[in-house]
């Protein structure tokens, strides 16, 4: 099992393009538009994040990755309808090889979205079944029932698509000549641009089969490429070490949601739904796995708390401060909100008055401890004590020389931990006084 050595452990940022940062003037109202909709066109593009990479540098990022950049008519870019183009509304080829080199030149990755399970109906396959019928050469690219196609919106598709939405055509990737095709539009962008991996858009909805030679493909461009798959369930089939390195950990999503935005479980049973997880994968894809508390795809997490930033802020420390790599939707380090798709992808908060100056302090005093100390997420876990009446949890790692304490409140008000301040000599450190507040976490270098 051979996985990406640099990934282990690094902070991912995810960006969507059209919404992160723009060259072009736009109007404050349109940015800053709240609930926003796919058709409101804010104008991101990939210069906007030239630009402000060395923000993301400075946040404590390691990984850029970016939602679909390839042709479309749609702000999402789902819906392919050429892999070979970047789309003309975020800019050129030559834009995304300067953003990946300026990247480089900072020390960071770039990841990119790979949307392989179906295409845009303006794909030239789909378009020439539309046009020529049961005379295309095409018709064995897709899964159509009968001629010709239906899937306007509204109406029921007569043929596979991705969530029965008529306007994202399913590819059939057993078609050698699909296979290939899609295999040579992934080597493509690694070989132009030198990329660093691919996100594969639900990616439990293509075979295993395609998934083997698409890693060997891949994989023979560049060892060290890092390939996630997007899976909303358990994904251990996926992760035997000749497909995927890692997946988007919707578990852990899932299960802070129980925590702390539902409260549906207690911290034991918090702490025991992880540890299932990590027992049930391969020991080198535990440091790989990408652990969110939300996405595009998701409502916003300080949302899902009806607005309680202290959750989020807990959040944050337990996305930040165990093993895998961290996956920071832009703007939650502002603590933007937003409900479910769509309007979890509003513009970014760029303006001072509707940033939230506390929470980006914290996630970025979160990265730097990261950083700093090795044993918070490479240590080997001594004890990880919970206590349900109290909804507190510590958890004290050591790596080498270095020992360290993290202890999470998960309930409202302070707690008290004198009885492992005295166990552990936590009191050593002179800024801690036994007591956490309420949804807060302290780190103590023993």
């Amino acid at each position: 099992f051979s996985v990406p050595q640099w990934a282990a452990h690094k902070v991912v940022y995810q960006i969507f393009p059209s919404r992160f940062a723009t060259t072009q003037p736009v109007d404050k109202e349109l940015w800053y538009k709240a609930p926003i909709t796919p058709m409101d066109d804010l104008h991101g593009n990939l210069r906007g994040i030239i630009e402000h990479l060395d923000y993301i540098k400075d946040l404590g990022i390691d990984v850029v990755y970016l939602t679909p950049i390839f042709k479309s008519n749609s702000c999402h870019k789902y819906d392919t309808i050429d892999y070979y183009q970047v789309d003309p509304s975020f800019g050129t080829t030559e834009d995304l090889k300067e953003l990946v080199q300026k990247s480089h030149e900072r020390g960071m990755k770039v990841v990119l979205d790979a949307v392989y399970n179906h295409t845009g109906r303006e794909f030239f396959a789909f378009q020439d079944i539309l046009e020529k019928g049961e005379k295309s050469k095409y018709l064995d690219w897709y899964f159509i029932d009968e001629l010709p196609p239906r899937g306007e919106w509204g109406e029921i598709p007569n043929f596979k698509c991705f969530g029965y939405y008529g306007g994202m055509p399913k590819l059939n990737l057993k078609n050698p000549e699909v296979e290939k095709y899609i295999t040579d539009v992934a080597c493509y962008w690694i070989k132009e641009c030198d990329i660093d991996g691919w996100r594969l858009d639900v990616g439990d909805e293509i075979s295993h089969f395609f998934w083997k030679n698409f890693r060997k493909a891949i994989k023979a461009v560049k060892k060290d490429m890092l390939i996630i798959g997007e899976i909303w369930h358990y994904a251990g089939d996926f992760l035997e070490g000749d497909e995927w390195d890692t997946v988007m950990n919707y578990p852990f999503y899932l299960n802070l949601i129980d925590l702390l935005a539902d409260e549906k479980i207690n911290v034991s049973q918090f702490v025991q739904n992880l540890g299932y997880l990590k027992g049930r994968l391969n020991k080198k894809c535990y440091p790989l796995m990408w652990n969110l508390i939300d996405s595009h795809d998701t409502a916003r997490f300080l949302h899902l708390c009806h607005d309680n930033k202290k959750k989020q802020h807990l959040a944050a420390a337990f996305q930040l401060l165990l093993p895998g790599m961290p996956m920071v939707y832009y703007g939650d380090e502002y603590a933007m909100p937003g409900a479910n798709d769509p309007d979890c992808r509003r513009g970014m908060y760029w303006d001072e008055e509707y940033q939230d100056k506390e929470m980006y302090n914290w996630y970025k005093k979160l990265m730097q401890i990261r950083k700093a100390h090795a044993c918070i997420v490479e240590g080997e876990m001594i004890e990880t004590i919970t206590n349900d009446d109290d909804d507190t949890i510590v958890m004290i790692r050591k790596n080498g020389e270095e020992t360290i304490a993290m202890l999470f409140n998960c309930g409202s008000s302070v707690k008290k931990f004198n009885e492992y301040a005295e166990k552990y000599n936590l009191l050593t450190d002179s800024a801690f006084d036994g007591k956490v507040d309420g949804l807060d976490a302290a780190v103590i270098v023993l």
